[in-house]
């Protein structure tokens, strides 16, 4: 048994007294540091499972999950409130850069943070929103209806054949 499932029959069979802790790092190659936020009140210090030791930030985060569906994409929403100024310029670097941001949703369980009490999930975002005080980044994984097939472009460099048909 997990720990994931452990802590679920423990609150259904006796309220519990165990919390989930929620985090999201989301790293862009234009900024200097990574942006690492958790719920809750109290910042966590919390450890991955890649053996990195991260700082996270409190804050409040609402999760929309992902529909069961057959539609070929699945999107995570979040939505961080208490934001400032400094999530628009963060959006900004990445958009003058043209580069890739990634979000990594991790849960811990508040009375084991030394690592994730279940798989990461490692996810692009795809667009942003800023309202008020409010982000609000919807997140997808992977996109199996806008993957390109075969995965393999045939181009001159990978095939230099080609060139002479």
């Amino acid at each position: 048994m997990t720990i994931l499932e452990q802590a679920y029959r423990e609150a259904v069979a006796s309220g519990g007294n165990d919390a989930f802790v929620r985090t999201l790092e989301i790293t862009c190659s234009a900024w200097d540091a990574p942006v690492l936020i958790c719920n809750g009140f109290t910042d966590r210090i919390c450890g991955t499972e890649d053996g990195r030791v991260l700082t996270f930030l409190a804050a409040n985060i609402g999760i929309a999950l992902p529909h069961k569906n057959s539609k070929g994409n699945q999107a995570l929403a979040f939505a961080v409130d208490n934001t400032t100024g400094e999530v628009m310029h963060k959006a900004d670097q990445a958009l003058d850069a043209d580069t890739r941001v990634v979000a990594i949703y991790r849960v811990y369980m508040a009375s084991d943070t030394s690592a994730p009490c279940e798989r990461p999930y490692r996810m692009t975002v795809q667009s942003d929103a800023i309202e008020g005080n409010s982000a609000n980044l919807t997140c997808g994984f992977f996109d199996l209806i806008g993957t390109a097939w075969p995965r393999d472009l045939y181009t001159t460099r990978f095939v230099p054949g080609l060139k002479y048909l």
